[in-house]
């Protein structure tokens, strides 16, 4: 949660004079909006190579040209194997569970169980 991104526009020094306080910037992605970006990214490819193979299938039933049949086949083949890497990437990202590990050390306390505990 600490690890946080600066746009591109702003320069931090590192000192006690800078723009935004520490903790204040507006800008910061954390790891979980940086996961949720990325998340949303690969979706909207996975949207539109369905497109592409949704108008690539309709382009192969309407034409009757073999050599237009032949390219629209080697475009479908194309489309679906990126649409196979865009899902295993939002598979992986899907089963990350890293960014939402606390990473802080934490003081552990024991706990009692409640038929253990005297009263």
């Amino acid at each position: 949660m600490t690890d946080t991104l600066l746009p591109n526009g702003i320069k931090d020094s590192g000192g006690e004079r800078n723009y935004f306080r520490k903790g204040c910037n507006p800008f910061a992605q954390t790891g979980r909006s940086k996961l949720q970006n990325k998340r949303a990214s690969l979706n909207q490819q996975i949207i539109k190579q369905m497109r592409i193979r949704a108008g690539a299938e309709n382009l192969l039933k309407a034409t009757s040209n073999n050599k237009v049949k032949e390219m629209v086949l080697l475009e479908l083949s194309y489309v679906n194997s990126n649409l196979q890497l865009l899902m295993g990437q939002l598979e992986g990202l899907n089963s990350s569970v890293d960014v939402y590990q606390n990473t802080q050390d934490t003081a552990n306390i024991p706990l009692i169980a409640l038929g253990l505990k005297e009263t």
